[in-house]
């Protein structure tokens, strides 16, 4: 390879990758999946929940608000953005322990690599013995939206898949 064909293809790697530094949004796709596990902390008396929903997810739903405020709007790192998601999923996800509502009061939210982490908790005397979960995260505004929920209340754990127009779903055999 001649000395300007060697230039040349260096100045093509750096222009490609200055273009990967500046544009990782671009890259990102959605996953289609909410994780949420419940679990059941005897050590407090506490039911804690936790959502993992995909940075490109949460953005892509934050880009369907049409709120305006350039990139910033649609930016999940915004502290704003994350309280928004929590109003959001606190109206899509919900549990129940025999038809009772099991309140479930916001602790937060943070960033952890490609993931919004959405925190509740709930005190409780007993872990619930009947527990029914609503899960709708996403799931009305993407179509092919699949969301799984783990559910810890004691050593075994139980898997629930919601997709398509799935319901309420019970949680039974863990205590």
């Amino acid at each position: 390879m001649s000395k300007q064909g060697g230039s040349i293809t260096r100045r093509l790697a750096i222009l490609a990758g200055c273009a990967l530094a500046v544009a990782p949004p671009a890259l990102a796709h959605r996953s289609q999946t909410v994780l949420t596990t419940v679990m059941w902390n005897p050590a407090v008396s506490m039911l804690e929940v936790t959502h993992r929903v995909h940075n490109a997810d949460a953005e892509a739903w934050l880009s369907q608000q049409g709120q305006g405020g350039g990139a910033a709007a649609m930016d999940i790192t915004v502290v704003r953005n994350q309280a928004q998601m929590m109003l959001y999923v606190e109206a899509h996800f919900g549990l129940n322990d025999g038809g009772a509502k099991i309140a479930l009061e916001p602790l937060g939210a943070e960033i952890e690599g490609e993931a919004l982490l959405l925190y509740q908790q709930c005190k409780l005397v007993a872990p619930p013995k009947a527990l029914a979960i609503d899960n709708r995260i996403l799931r009305d505004v993407f179509d092919g939206q699949t969301n799984l929920v783990n559910v810890r209340l004691a050593q075994r754990t139980r898997t629930l898949i919601f997709s398509g127009s799935d319901g309420v779903k019970k949680a039974e055999g863990l205590l």
